[in-house]
């Protein structure tokens, strides 16, 4: 029995030391990279406006493919990095036109109509990467907010036209940072060719968007990848 409590004593202090080497080389490659000034982005996520559930079409979800630049001119000590962003989208529903805005069974038609549409939304952005400067936890949270502005296209029946709509479009992402896996090969990828970190994110977002039909989802997700240099 005593063999055995040495032994999850040492298993138990080699893995606290691991954890701190781990954390102290992250701070220290965090101490080392070039400064941030810039972000991309790339994901993928649904998209179900109120005009593909009711009086458009029904059960399609998208896809979204959605594309973001961020710059990031001012960092606030102890929080993260301030700036502006532009993101574009691009949707593409397809489906049975609807009779009424209930479609219900009855209501279904035979013609089938398409629906794009391409979100853009310039974007305050705030990013909190304190976690994974300060403390080696590679944890970056993002809150964005702007104007959302959607160009549609719709083609299908008397349905058929398009037009933009306004609103407000508000944000909140969780990513991982990817330099744990390798801090050095991290820190090789900043020298060379100006990459800070890279990341995995998922984000979800909302619209307000309200214009006789709802473009806008009031609730929808992406995941992808980013960027910083």
């Amino acid at each position: 029995m005593k063999r055995i409590l040495l032994a999850l004593a040492a298993v138990a202090i080699t893995s606290g030391a691991a954890s701190a080497q781990y954390s102290d080389e992250l701070r220290a490659r965090n101490r080392r990279a070039s400064v941030e000034r810039f972000a991309f982005e790339f994901g993928v996520g649904t998209y179900t406006p109120d005009a593909g559930r009711t009086a458009i079409f029904s059960g399609d979800r998208g896809p979204q493919l959605r594309m973001e630049f961020d710059v990031l001119p001012l960092r606030i000590p102890y929080v993260g990095m301030l700036g502006a962003g532009f993101s574009f989208s691009w949707v593409k529903l397809d489906g049975k036109l609807c009779a009424t805005a209930t479609c219900d069974e009855n209501d279904s038609l035979d013609d089938s109509g398409r629906l794009r549409l391409f979100p853009l939304a310039p974007l305050a952005v705030l990013r909190v990467d304190v976690l994974a400067r300060e403390l080696g936890i590679p944890i970056v949270l993002t809150g964005k907010i702007g104007p959302d502005i959607i160009r549609y296209d719709v083609d299908g029946g008397s349905s058929t036209g398009s037009g933009t709509v306004y609103g407000l479009r508000w944000a909140a992402q969780v990513a991982l940072e990817l330099d744990f896996i390798s801090p050095r090969r991290a820190a090789s990828l900043d020298a060379d060719w100006g990459i800070n970190h890279s990341y995995l994110l998922f984000e979800l977002m909302g619209s307000n968007i309200t214009s006789g039909t709802d473009f806008g989802d009031s609730l929808t997700w992406t995941v992808g990848l980013g960027l910083t240099f």
